[in-house]
């Protein structure tokens, strides 16, 4: 680790948590609380995008709400999909590919949530998903199946606007800048 990608993690964590507050207090149907987490796979690899979806994760579930700790595994399973998709898959050559990616991430991260959201919760987690699984349960859907839908759907949208605006600044980051961290170059698909 380079003094670089130390100081790198904390702004990523910095960037999840405010994200993560920002939607939370609009109660909106998103979550965008790994944004920090994916750029950090993509400018610098996989294990810096799980150090900073673990340290994310830690502080929101013991300072902010103690009901993202039961989340843990589902951020680093973002950590460790955007480190293999940046590393392996330059995903952010181009903005389709980068959504594309978000959407395949959008349909593992539910399946991994959904079960979360319900066994432990009984559907009830974040005020935007809650209202999106109450409006299913009020249409008549089983909890079972309105947590499943409301979740798939809203990580559906979540993972695929997550790497949509770290494709937005990837691609505004100056060559030179973006030359500095290791998986930059690989990520937006300008280096073998």
């Amino acid at each position: 680790m380079t003094l670089r990608l130390l100081a790198l993690v904390p702004l990523a964590v910095g960037i999840n948590l405010a994200m993560g507050q920002i939607v939370s207090l609009l109660a909106l149907p998103v979550y965008l609380d790994t944004v920090g987490t994916v750029l950090v796979a993509a400018l610098a690899g996989p294990w810096a995008a799980l150090a900073t979806g673990l340290v994310s994760q830690l502080i929101l579930g013991l300072f902010v709400n103690s009901v993202l700790l039961a989340f843990l595994l589902v951020q680093l399973l973002v950590a460790v999909y955007a480190g293999v998709m940046c590393c392996h898959f330059r995903v952010f050559r181009s903005a389709p590919r980068a959504g594309g990616s978000g959407l395949v991430l959008g349909i593992l991260a539910a399946s991994a949530s959904w079960p979360i959201s319900l066994l432990v919760f009984g559907g009830v987690t974040s005020p935007g998903v809650t209202l999106v699984t109450a409006v299913l349960g009020g249409l008549g859907l089983p909890l079972r199946w309105a947590v499943y839908v409301a979740s798939l759907a809203t990580d559906i949208v979540d993972k695929t606007a997550t790497f949509l605006v770290v494709y937005a600044v990837l691609s505004a980051l100056p060559g030179r800048l973006a030359g500095r961290f290791p998986a930059a170059a690989r990520a937006r698909g300008v280096a073998g």
